[in-house]
């Protein structure tokens, strides 16, 4: 048990103040504004996987996971799966459990893997009986949230690091064949 608690592996590196400040910036301002941005023009444009994107984008920026297109086809890939999920078979435990691993294979499928978005399906299927989804929800909070997400990450990241983000956008269209 000793070893357990005095153990000699090697924590990751202490971040440095600027990037504790990028973080704090960037997960304030992009909360705030969802927030704010709902309440003003009485849309929906925040959802709870948005918190722990805001991880990964501004504490882990240079991440393949913390690229726009992880973020926003991750986050669109698993909402989709959990709306389809809830209208085919509705909402119960092994159909949340596996829509879960159906979005987690799917945003791998299409390699836009971006581990918040894995709590959509949940977020909608444990949700469902007291919101009425639609699949309006698409754009209204996920795909609108995401985007403003990533705009937000675009300055915060650039402003505080040197190092230029993202590593690539959409990348929609490949240009590289691969082997």
């Amino acid at each position: 048990m000793k070893s357990f608690f005095f153990s000699k592996e090697k924590l990751p590196p202490k971040p440095r103040n600027i990037e504790l400040l990028q973080s704090l910036v960037g997960g304030f301002v992009s909360i705030l504004f969802l927030i704010g941005f709902s309440q003003f023009t009485h849309y929906t444009f925040i959802m709870a996987p948005f918190g722990a994107s805001c991880v990964i984008l501004f504490a882990v920026s240079q991440s393949p996971l913390a690229q726009p297109r992880n973020v926003i086809f991750g986050h669109l890939i698993a909402a989709f799966v959990g709306l389809v999920f809830l209208k085919l078979f509705g909402s119960s435990i092994i159909i949340a459990a596996l829509a879960v691993g159906i979005a987690i294979v799917s945003m791998q499928y299409f390699r836009a893997l971006h581990p918040p978005a894995g709590a959509n399906p949940l977020v909608i299927l444990l949700t469902a009986d007291k919101i009425d989804y639609g699949f309006s929800f698409l754009l209204f909070p996920v795909l609108s949230g995401s985007v403003i997400l990533v705009m937000i990450a675009y300055l915060v990241n650039n402003l505080f690091n040197k190092t230029h983000w993202p590593i690539y956008w959409l990348a929609l269209f490949d240009s590289k064949k691969e082997p």
